[in-house]
C-alpha cells in the first residue's frame, strides 16, 4: 500500500512540475532535467514512470481524455464536464493556455461530436446532414474559445455561470447578448 502511495505521489509532483513549466513555455521548450529540477527528484525517478516529457504530457492527456469519455455518457454531461474542467484547473490551464497542445484541444472538440448530433437530430429532424457537420465545427470551437476564455481569466466566473453563458449562445445565437447586464 505504501507503495502505491507514494507512486502516486512521485507522479504527481513530476505532473504539477510539468504544469508549472508549461506555464512560462511551450513543451517543446520543456526537458526532463527541467522537469527533474521543478519537481526535485533525480533523473531516474522521472524514466521509472514516464520515457521523455512527451509521454508525460501524453500520460496526462489520456487520462483527462478518458474523464472527458466518460463525462460525455453521463445524463447531466454539460454541467459534468463543466464540473471536471474546473476540478481540474491547473490541468486546464496549461492545456488550454497559451502554451497548450492543439492537436488535443482538436480531439477534445470531436470528442462531443456523436452526441450533440444526436441531440440536435432530435430537437431539429429536418436539418440537413452536412449543415449539423458545419454547425457542430462553428459551436465546438465557440466552446473551446469560451473554456479557454475562462480558464485564461484564472476562472473568475462559477461553473454556472460559464454553463449559463454556453447554453444561452447556443440555444439563442447573438439575440443572447440583448438578455445580459453590462457589470
Amino acid at each position: 500500500m505504501a507503495t502505491d502511495r507514494r507512486t502516486k505521489y512521485t507522479k504527481s509532483v513530476i505532473r504539477q512540475a510539468l504544469f508549472e513549466l508549461m506555464k512560462d513555455r511551450p513543451i517543446n521548450k520543456i526537458t526532463v532535467t527541467d522537469i527533474c529540477k521543478t519537481a526535485d527528484i533525480n533523473r531516474s525517478t522521472f524514466y521509472s514512470y514516464y520515457e521523455d516529457v512527451y509521454a508525460l504530457l501524453a500520460s496526462i492527456q489520456n487520462d483527462l481524455f478518458e474523464d472527458v469519455v466518460f463525462t460525455l455518457s453521463t445524463e447531466n454531461w454539460f454541467e459534468d464536464l463543466l464540473k471536471l474542467v474546473d476540478e481540474n484547473k491547473d490541468l486546464c490551464q496549461v492545456l488550454l493556455g497559451p502554451h497548450g497542445d492543439a492537436s488535443f484541444i482538436r480531439q477534445l472538440i470531436y470528442l462531443g461530436y456523436e452526441n450533440s448530433i444526436k441531440i440536435w437530430k432530435g430537437m431539429y429532424p429536418n436539418a440537413a446532414p452536412d449543415l449539423l457537420d458545419y454547425f457542430y465545427a462553428y459551436m465546438s470551437s465557440g466552446v473551446i474559445g469560451v473554456l479557454e476564455n475562462w480558464v485564461c481569466s484564472d476562472y473568475q466566473l462559477s461553473t454556472k455561470e460559464v454553463g449559463n453563458i454556453l447554453m444561452g449562445i447556443t440555444m439563442q445565437g447573438l439575440s443572447f447578448l440583448e438578455n445580459t447586464n453590462k457589470d
